[in-house]
């Protein structure tokens, strides 16, 4: 007997990434934020006092209801974040490494995470991480050990699931690096991200209650 095949959970949407670049911002599909927006979200991040990344993330991003919630300064955000949050720790990272975080990541095109299978806020942690262990593309124990954290970001974000949302890869990003970077001798104070989101409602594509850090409901 012959089975008929199951509807998809999804409805696929094939779309290129030429298409998806030049997407209106504001659109669900586009992951918009020009140069102006991450220079902004780049200059607040070294300004922050925190030394709880997740905390200063929440609070830089709850500032203004006009940038739109999916960006590629994400791809900028949690790597400057990570290092800020070191420095003000009292362990010595330098401007110039906060600049060579900053300049990694605005390399990192909008929708990679779909398109390449590298998402950017994940890429932008493993730029802080690979600054810190010294990496470089010649480099042999530093090389494997960053790619070894960066399948860690990967597989996290698999298993969390769902659809694209910068701020969940962002928490992904930090709730995965922090025990990572305290084995390198830079811990932070821990925090606790399940349920902690509080951009869901102006994310259209928002997993709702299928994502762990969406709002536990009273």
């Amino acid at each position: 007997m012959t089975t008929q095949p199951q509807e998809p959970r999804r409805k696929i949407r094939r779309i290129s990434f030429a298409d998806f670049r030049s997407a209106v911002p504001g659109d669900s599909c586009a992951c918009s934020g020009g140069e102006q927006i991450t220079n902004l979200a780049s200059l607040a991040a070294r300004q922050i006092e925190a030394t709880r990344p997740a905390e200063a993330f929440d609070d830089l991003l709850s500032r203004s209801d006009e940038a739109p919630v999916h960006g590629v300064w994400h791809h900028v955000l949690v790597g400057e974040i990570l290092l800020t949050c070191m420095r003000n720790a009292g362990y010595p990272i330098s401007e110039e490494l906060i600049d060579e975080v900053t300049d990694r990541g605005r390399q990192i095109p909008g929708g990679s995470c779909g398109f390449l299978g590298t998402c950017g806020a994940l890429a932008s942690a493993a730029s802080a991480y690979a600054i810190l262990l010294g990496s470089t593309p010649v480099a042999t124990e530093a090389r494997e050990r960053l790619l070894d954290f960066c399948a860690r970001l990967a597989a996290r974000l698999a298993e969390v699931g769902g659809s694209r949302g910068c701020k969940k890869s962002s928490y992904v990003a930090l709730e995965t690096a922090q025990p990572q970077f305290a084995k390198l001798g830079f811990e932070l104070p821990k925090e606790d991200f399940e349920g902690r989101c509080r951009f869901f409602s102006a994310n259209d594509t928002c997993d709702g209650r299928d994502c762990v850090y969406f709002p536990k409901q009273s």
